[in-house]
């Protein structure tokens, strides 16, 4: 009497662990269902996202309960393309295909790092509406050009970014989709690096049109943490826009930009005049301290289509 058999501390370690598990588990659903009821309300008029920049739609009142719920909002990228096949060129760099109803009307490449995989969340409903093919060309912290731009000296970087030029010019695509600057942070440092230019001009050759897009503002902390202990108003979770956009982006200056690329701003849809807030039409703009999330980028897909159609004459 009074002595713990081997069975019976097995036991009780299993009875103590079970409510554990159901309250992660609870956690999980809750979780995924917060997360499923937001998908469906960023389509509702509560949410207009960056729509409301437009000013065609009024910001309803919210509580608080911004689009989507923190706990997505961390893994809030839009999906890849699942039709993939490797290079022949280089192995590391894969060709991942959308889906099209017989033969796409354009053929639309998605090249370069994280920043150029985050607008595929504004792209895609486009290209399902207008039967494009999206072909993406991403590699993490390897925007395209010609030098290693993050990882200084990477050759690794270097040789993708060769046989992704080498494969855009084989496959000849209505256009590619790319970034135009970098590193847009406090103290204007946004510039465009000298080999982007020299991938455009690449492309140029070959008769390959190119849009540009300028990059989006980075934060030195987390929007969504600063909006959960201070609130969206408050000023502290903003960016003032003059202190990390400048009135025109650096390739405004650029003498040496060859006449295929045709550049697309969208600052005036993650900023507002004078403050870069982190969230627009109840709907958080950042999913982290630099990636647009996949839900603000959703929003904001119409105006995209339409300043593809500006750019590009389409």
């Amino acid at each position: 009497i009074g002595t713990t058999t081997r069975w019976g501390a097995y036991r009780f370690g299993i009875l103590t662990l079970i409510p554990v598990l159901l309250i992660a588990a609870s956690w999980q659903w809750l979780g995924n269902e917060r997360a499923s009821s937001y998908a469906e309300a960023v389509d509702s008029p509560d949410y207009p996202g960056a729509i409301a920049r437009t000013g065609s739609v009024q910001t309803p009142e919210n509580d608080g309960s911004f689009a989507p719920s923190p706990v997505a909002l961390t893994s809030d990228w839009s999906s890849l393309s699942t039709d993939c096949t490797p290079s022949e060129r280089n192995p590391e760099l894969n060709l991942c295909r959308s889906a099209t109803a017989g033969e796409p009307s354009k053929r639309i490449v998605v090249v370069g790092e994280s920043h150029s995989r985050q607008y595929l969340a504004a792209l895609r409903p486009i290209a399902e509406e207008r039967n494009w093919q999206l072909v993406e060309m991403l590699r993490s912290a390897c925007p395209f050009s010609t030098r290693s731009e993050v990882v200084r000296g990477s050759q690794g970087c270097i040789d993708w970014n060769a046989a992704a030029a080498e494969e855009i010019i084989d496959m000849q695509p209505d256009a590619v989709f790319t970034m135009a600057t970098r590193e847009v942070r406090e103290g204007l440092t946004e510039h465009t690096p000298p080999g982007f230019v020299e991938q455009w001009r690449k492309l140029d050759a070959a008769g390959i049109p190119v849009i540009g897009m300028r990059d989006n503002p980075r934060f030195e902390f987390e929007p969504v943490d600063c909006v959960d202990q201070r609130g969206a108003d408050d000023p502290g979770c903003a960016a003032q826009r003059d202190a990390v956009l400048a009135p025109k982006p650096p390739y405004a200056a650029m003498p040496d930009v060859p006449d295929n690329v045709r550049f697309i701003d969208m600052s005036d849809y993650v900023c507002e005049e004078r403050t870069c807030p982190p969230v627009i039409g109840n709907v958080y703009v950042y999913m982290d301290n630099n990636h647009l999330s996949a839900t603000y980028l959703k929003t904001m897909s119409p105006i995209l289509a339409r300043e593809l159609d500006r750019a590009m004459k389409w």
